[in-house]
């Protein structure tokens, strides 16, 4: 049926999906080695699920004055073998204080590339960071999106800190809620750089909430 891949297709979609993986691995690379990282950073998680495993990196960078460039690419593969990935790279200019403006583009096979507009702000009190970023489609049949993560990060330890966050993806269509997802992670942060612990993705579909979740593990490194 219409609704099934190719074999080509799968192979396509699996290629562009380690291309996109290795441009991210090497400006990832190329930042954390560059001469400013105060005004650069990163991270790699890889958290393994019952249901699949997922690749997640972050790039945030400097461009200009009050300028930023944050670029995320998400790549998943289930047991059978099937890859699906997600990216999207944000420009972002501060307004005032915590507040910017931001233009996202967002782009996945079959999705094609998304340009999307809105405003993030960041904030943080002692050992709590939360950050927001709402942003509509600007283009055809326009929706809105937001995400919400909170991380709460006390030191346990000389070298250790506790890890617990939320992060919540919510998009609302025409005809009202399309989707939202909720990443949750607890665990500890190592040498301030290096995280492990426990994993859980939630997942609701379309106006009834239809409900799936993968639960399982994760490891990752700040660049």
């Amino acid at each position: 049926g219409g609704m099934k891949m190719t074999i080509k297709e799968k192979l396509t979609e699996k290629v562009s999906g380690v291309k996109s993986l290795a441009t991210a691995a090497l400006l990832a690379a190329t930042i954390a080695l560059s001469p400013t990282p105060a005004t650069a950073g990163g991270s790699v998680e890889l958290m393994a699920g019952h249901q699949s495993t997922t690749l997640d990196t972050k790039v945030s960078t400097e461009v200009a004055e009050k300028t930023g460039l944050f670029i995320r690419q998400m790549t998943t593969s289930t047991p059978e073998g099937e890859v699906s990935y997600f990216g999207l790279a944000d420009l972002s200019y501060k307004l005032v204080g915590g507040l910017d403006v931001v233009g996202e583009i967002q782009a996945a096979p079959g999705m094609g590339v998304i340009p999307r507009a809105g405003l993030q702000h960041f904030g943080k009190v002692g050992d709590l960071a939360v950050y927001a970023l709402a942003t509509v489609k600007t283009m055809d049949h326009p929706d809105g999106e937001v995400v919400v993560s909170l991380s709460y990060t006390p030191k346990l330890g000389e070298s250790i800190d506790l890890l617990m966050s939320l992060e919540d993806l919510t998009s609302v269509g025409k005809e009202g809620h399309q989707f939202s997802i909720q990443k949750l992670r607890l665990g500890a942060t190592l040498m301030e750089k290096y995280h492990i612990g426990a994993a859980a993705n939630l997942t609701e579909l379309g106006p009834d909430g239809s409900f799936g979740y993968d639960i399982g593990g994760f490891v990752g490194v700040d660049l």
